[in-house]
């Protein structure tokens, strides 16, 4: 993005672009807020974005967006993730799990978000 489009970006945001869904859900995990993910396709990248706004550890600016590309074909409301002796795991579901998970909300876009597109048109 060059200088000028960078200045009419009026909201300082920090994209980070995680390795996986599991990086993506153990962030999720270490935060001490309620974390929802949001989900949408990005024309711009022609991939299906899951990410979220990270807890920036009482770093007042900027705004933290992480994401991964998505290429799974998985759908649900939800996202149930689970850490423990044997590894990690996760599984998208219709509905919150009771067996001890952690179950992250996707609230899915009808479209990728201008701030996103604006943002990621340098690749």
């Amino acid at each position: 993005m060059d200088p000028e489009e960078k200045d009419a970006c009026s909201w300082e945001l920090e994209m980070l672009q995680l390795n996986s869904l599991l990086d993506l859900l153990r962030l999720a995990a270490a935060s001490n807020s309620i974390t929802v993910l949001l989900e949408f396709e990005s024309p711009s990248l022609r991939r299906r974005v899951i990410g979220t706004f990270a807890n920036n550890y009482g770093a007042t600016k900027p705004d933290i967006f992480s994401y991964v590309l998505w290429n799974g074909d998985e759908e649900g409301s939800f996202i149930v993730y689970k850490a423990d002796e044997t590894g990690e795991q996760y599984s998208f579901s219709n509905s919150i799990s009771t067996t001890g998970g952690m179950t992250f909300p996707i609230v899915r876009l009808p479209e990728e978000p201008r701030w996103f597109a604006e943002r990621s048109s340098h690749d």
